[in-house]
């Protein structure tokens, strides 16, 4: 019986023994539409707290200290809250959610980043919408006890659908790469040895802590969004908060992944949440290359599918390329990727 051959890298960051050259500096223009949108989407995002502020400041002074907020039906109000502790504590999620909207509007990475903006500018606006449907209904009463919630809380559909008139507008930043410039260098790798019998493996991480962190804000939103929405009585409290808890998993699962090359093929697992994001079978591998990823041409920042296949991409790093036998591609930005190129060509092979 041979023993395993240990891999050829396995650390997370493997030391190459060479000084990286610095690549050259992307060549960059401004795209005046593109910076137009992202420009209104910022905008567009922050209209909920506009909203919230604009209707406390003209309501103010007919709320007293005590507003409806709670409705079993037509009749009047049920269920009531401190006027301002309620406006504090719906002012400070609308805050941090429209926080997360521009942010994510301004980070050029494709659609993940036009989802999170719209999902966070839709809460955004269902927190403010609910808060001021609430605030008209015990203006328009004569105390907050003979408040009738009436057309009021339709106000809260637009609001939840003004997150998408963010998700549309929010582009990115503006910049771009020139469209002629190309940083495509492949190159093919020497298989690894390997002799019948013996098993071969190579295992590495990478990841970007900008999906830890935005995927981590937009869980503990869904958390807090959603204990909020309980006090106020909203009856969907459930379907709003799983939603948000799923964008934000989502975009955590891409923060730190491992890329395996054994016998199982080419697999691609979030490292955070175990969940598998790619695979490619021994069976299914035409072809193996190296190759310095650029987001232009794979669509964008993290897990990304576009003409030339499907990526995950951090950066513009080097990176593997796996080839199908049916055209397609799967490629990972990785340390050491000519190691896991190499592993992956040897067992394709055999």
């Amino acid at each position: 019986m041979t023993a395993d051959r240990p891999a050829p890298s396995t650390p997370d960051e493997p030391e190459t023994g060479t000084t990286p050259v610095p690549a050259d500096p992307v060549p960059a223009e401004v795209d005046g539409v593109v910076l137009l949108r992202t420009s209104s989407a910022v905008v567009a995002a922050l209209a909920p707290a506009a909203l919230l502020v604009v209707v406390a400041l003209v309501l103010g002074p007919r709320l007293g200290d005590t507003i409806a907020r709670h409705w079993s039906g037509d009749g009047a109000a049920d269920g009531f809250s401190g006027t301002w502790s309620s406006f504090a504590v719906v002012a400070a999620i609308v805050a941090a959610l429209t926080t997360v909207s521009i942010v994510a509007a301004l980070t050029r990475r494709g659609r993940p980043s036009r989802l999170i903006a719209g999902g966070a500018a839709s809460f955004a606006g269902l927190a403010a919408c609910t808060w001021v449907a609430t605030a008209l209904a015990t203006a328009a009463a004569p105390t907050p006890e003979e408040a009738v919630a009436g057309w009021t809380p339709a106000l809260t559909l637009p609001g939840l659908a003004w997150g998408v008139v963010v998700g549309w507008l929010a582009t990115g930043s503006g910049v771009r790469a020139l469209p002629d410039v190309e940083f495509d260098d492949r190159a093919s790798v020497r298989p690894a040895d390997l002799r019948p019998g013996e098993r071969l493996a190579w295992s590495g991480t990478t990841g970007s802590p900008v999906f830890v962190v935005m995927g981590s804000v937009v869980m503990a939103l869904a958390i807090v969004v959603g204990a909020v929405l309980f006090v106020m009585g909203a009856s969907s409290v459930v379907v709003y908060s799983a939603v948000l808890l799923l964008a934000g998993a989502a975009v955590l699962a891409l923060g730190r992944v491992r890329l395996t090359v054994d016998q199982r093929g080419v697999r691609l697992v979030s490292a955070l949440l175990g969940v598998r994001l790619l695979r490619v079978r021994l069976t299914d591998v035409a072809g193996v290359e190296t190759e310095t990823l650029d987001p232009m041409s794979w669509g964008g920042w993290g897990l990304r599918v576009s003409k030339r296949g499907t990526a995950y991409v951090t950066g513009r790093r080097p990176g593997i390329v796996v080839r199908r036998r049916d055209g397609s591609a799967v490629a990972v930005t990785i340390d050491d990727a000519e190691s896991a190129a190499s592993v992956a060509a040897a067992l394709a092979q055999r």
